[in-house]
């Protein structure tokens, strides 16, 4: 993978920026919340300034509390582990995204961060319903799943758009889209190259990387076949917002291991646009 000609494109375009390792180490510190260690975090969020201004500013722009959140340990404080995980997410795809816009010209990067907020929040309801993994671990993963995308659109963005082009106007499947375009890669695998260059947690770099590949034997398996069920869902909501009328079907197998209905899957499915618009509106996830 490190050889392969869209990596060296992606690193020759010098447009991926450098992600700090404490960003990683301290995405592993917040994973572990019941061993979390306040002074620690503090000390390694101190060494990333504008995740520090942005927990600041956030927590500013939200809190209903009379009172003005002035410093770091105020702000980690009152959020909390969960919290400052998802805020740092979000972050990290603000450093990917400057222009709200994104520079493909197809590729329409707004609605696609609508399909990662909906993949969290159908991700969030289906770990919920089995008890199987953490609730708001899987939440905060599925703002970053399709990190490998929104890897192709800063730093390619003419690739990008060839894959669009071929599955929006072609029909053409989008995976097989991207091995074509991309010389038998995908945006999963792209994604799970770049968290590993970033040193995100191993338990990121699988769903990343098989989130498509539910069947793959990994160590967080039980959290890839919530995310392959939770993405397909949100799939369909996606290519609704792209006016495509396409939609997707997963593996029954995967939803069956899970112990899930179809009548719940269904329900997610009714409910996600009115959540998705609705959670659109927080301040570090806003799209207006």
């Amino acid at each position: 993978m490190q050889n392969h000609t869209t990596i060296e494109l992606i690193r020759r375009s010098e447009s991926l920026p450098p992600i700090p390792k404490a960003f990683g180490e301290t995405l592993s510190m917040l994973l572990e919340p019941l061993e979390f260690n306040i002074d620690e975090c503090i000390d390694k969020l101190s060494g990333l300034p504008r995740l520090e201004k942005a927990l600041i500013q956030v927590l500013n722009y939200s809190t209903i509390l009379n009172r003005k959140f002035l410093t770091l340990k105020d702000a980690v404080l009152y959020l909390g582990a969960q919290n400052i995980r998802m805020i740092a997410i979000a972050f990290l795809t603000g450093l990917l995204l400057p222009e709200k816009e994104g520079k493909s010209k197809i590729f329409d990067s707004r609605k696609y961060w609508k399909h990662c907020i909906s993949t969290a929040i159908a991700g969030y309801m289906l770990a919920e319903e089995t008890g199987l993994c953490d609730k708001e671990r899987i939440f905060t993963y599925g703002l970053i799943h399709d990190i490998g995308l929104t890897v192709l659109d800063i730093c390619l963005p003419d690739l990008l758009d060839k894959v669009c082009t071929m599955h929006m106007e072609k029909g053409v499947h989008q995976i097989v889209a991207e091995k074509i375009v991309l010389g038998g890669i995908t945006h999963s695998d792209i994604g799970m190259w770049v968290c590993k260059e970033w040193g995100l947690p191993e338990e990121i770099v699988e769903i990343v990387g098989y989130h498509h590949s539910p069947l793959v034997s990994c160590k967080a398996e039980k959290e890839v076949k919530i995310m392959y069920i939770a993405d397909y869902v949100s799939a369909s909501y996606y290519e609704s917002l792209l006016g495509t009328g396409f939609s997707f079907t997963y593996v029954d197998p995967v939803r069956k291991s899970l112990n899930l209905s179809e009548k719940f899957i269904d329900t997610i499915v009714e409910k996600l646009p009115e959540r998705v618009e609705s959670i659109s509106r927080v301040s570090f996830f806003e799209l207006e």
